[in-house]
């Protein structure tokens, strides 16, 4: 029994197991992207759940509501009531929402050079050019998830 709790505290100071059960919170205008996405999070093995948001207001309100750590936003650029690059910047002005640093990936077809840049003045964590196909889509998806599963945020246990 000691072996299996000291097992256990090896295994969460490396892989950090708290903090990764959060849910994805995946917000894309489109109901194809979010089953895709959604699609492509569980066949790569992912065990979070996904909670899919069609408009950024949606995720605020969500974020608001509910104090459970998400593991990720991943979030298109173009979506209806206000785009991906105005949520960032909502959740930004926001000290409450900005306190809870949250990784926020772009996850979008744009290919507007200006459209990266911005995002990435608005502090985003990354942005990736959605791949047209499933596969590409699983592995793009699985070096996300498997970058912020390593990485180290403030709050987590060191």
């Amino acid at each position: 029994m000691v072996f299996v709790t000291c097992w256990q505290g090896f295994l969460s100071r490396f892989y950090k197991l708290d903090m990764n059960d959060g849910p994805i919170l995946y917000v894309g205008g489109d109901e194809d992207d979010r089953y895709l996405v959604t699609d492509a999070l569980e066949a790569i093995g992912r065990s979070n759940k996904v909670i899919n948001f069609d408009n950024g207001m949606v995720l605020v309100d969500y974020l608001k509501s509910n104090q459970e750590r998400p593991f990720i936003i991943l979030c298109d650029l173009y979506l209806p009531q206000m785009t991906g690059l105005e949520l960032k910047e909502h959740i930004n002005s926001d000290d409450q929402l900005k306190r809870r640093t949250i990784p926020f990936i772009f996850l979008s077809e744009s290919v507007n050079p200006k459209d990266v840049d911005d995002a990435y003045m608005s502090l985003v964590q990354g942005f990736y050019v959605k791949v047209p196909t499933f596969e590409g889509l699983k592995k793009q998806l699985r070096i996300i998830c498997e970058y912020w599963e390593t990485a180290t945020l403030p709050g987590e246990k060191l």
